[in-house]
């Protein structure tokens, strides 16, 4: 009988996790089509809410909320968006991707402690230069947004 009750509760553990709209997924095209969408309205609280904190922005980790939020309204003041005429590739994460965001100690350890298996970078591209976005898992429709850098020369 407790057999039973210890499979039964492991079972409900693993469903209950499963389900959780946290767990970590590879951003497919959809969900990066939602997260350029959801950016370009310019809500910034929501872009807060969907950074990973710390986060990395052009080679710097982010470790505070407050900071993230700063800068998404910081892009969203400047009039900063995608919009539209950019085209964009989807390409996982590899042993060199942190080379994009700055080849120093602390991105390397960043990508080694921070950034998911199942992270994916989004290079998009366009009349205001390359934008390489760091995304995976999700919350909601949205992925997590785990680094942002460009324009890249």
């Amino acid at each position: 009988m407790r057999k039973i009750t210890i499979a039964l509760v492991s079972m409900m553990i693993l469903i209950a996790l499963s389900s959780c709209t946290t767990m970590k997924a590879v951003p497919n095209d959809r969900a990066v089509k939602r997260f350029i969408n959801l950016y370009n309205t310019g809500d910034t609280e929501k872009m807060t809410v969907m950074t990973s904190i710390p986060m990395l922005i052009d080679g710097e980790i982010v470790a505070r909320t407050s900071d993230a939020n700063f800068f998404w309204t910081r892009l969203a003041e400047a009039g900063f968006k995608f919009d539209g005429s950019e085209y964009y590739t989807i390409e996982p994460v590899t042993d060199k991707s942190s080379l994009i965001f700055g080849d120093t100690m602390e991105v390397a350890t960043f990508f080694d402690k921070y950034v998911p298996s199942t992270a994916v970078l989004v290079r998009l591209s366009g009349p205001g230069g390359d934008f390489i976005l760091l995304l995976s898992g999700r919350k909601g429709r949205y992925p997590f947004i785990f680094g942002f850098t460009g324009p890249l020369s």
